[in-house]
């Protein structure tokens, strides 16, 4: 007999569908509890190279029309939504695990930005962010003097 590995947040997500299944679906739940809403939650790639951060995020199935960007001094906010194609009503329909619904997500920035000089590119569903450093001026050193 072998043994499972335990997820607590697999545990939320199964409670999470049987209530939706109870009372109707959430999608707002997402927004409120974005750690429950694993696939509302885009994916998410930071890192720095020279003087820019990058984020790639993926978002499968969606146009660069269904996604907004904005950016601030210390982070990068994206929202959007998964609609569904199509509903299904042949009896052969099992199960129905693609999330769709709003998601909107900030990424803090490792380091300050640019907002103005922040670009982003979307190919193949996956949205690339590049944004520039901010040029932060060297903290002054002043000394200090100590009172008896």
């Amino acid at each position: 007999m072998s043994l499972a590995r335990w997820d607590p947040l697999m545990e939320l997500r199964r409670m999470r569908e049987d209530l939706d299944r109870v009372f109707g679906a959430a999608p707002q739940l997402g927004m409120l509890i974005p750690w429950m809403a694993e696939g509302i939650a885009p994916a998410v790639d930071v890192y720095e190279k020279g003087d820019h951060v990058f984020l790639k995020i993926n978002l499968p199935g969606l146009k660069k029309d269904d996604v907004e960007v904005t950016a601030a001094e210390d982070s990068v906010s994206v929202s959007g939504e998964f609609k569904h194609e199509e509903e299904v009503k042949e009896s052969g329909f099992h199960r129905r695990e693609r999330q769709m619904g709003k998601f909107f997500r900030t990424i803090p920035m490792p380091t300050a930005i640019k907002p103005e000089g922040v670009k982003a590119t979307f190919k193949n569903g996956v949205l690339e962010i590049a944004a520039p450093k901010a040029k932060t001026a060297k903290a002054k050193e002043k000394k200090v003097s100590i009172e008896a």
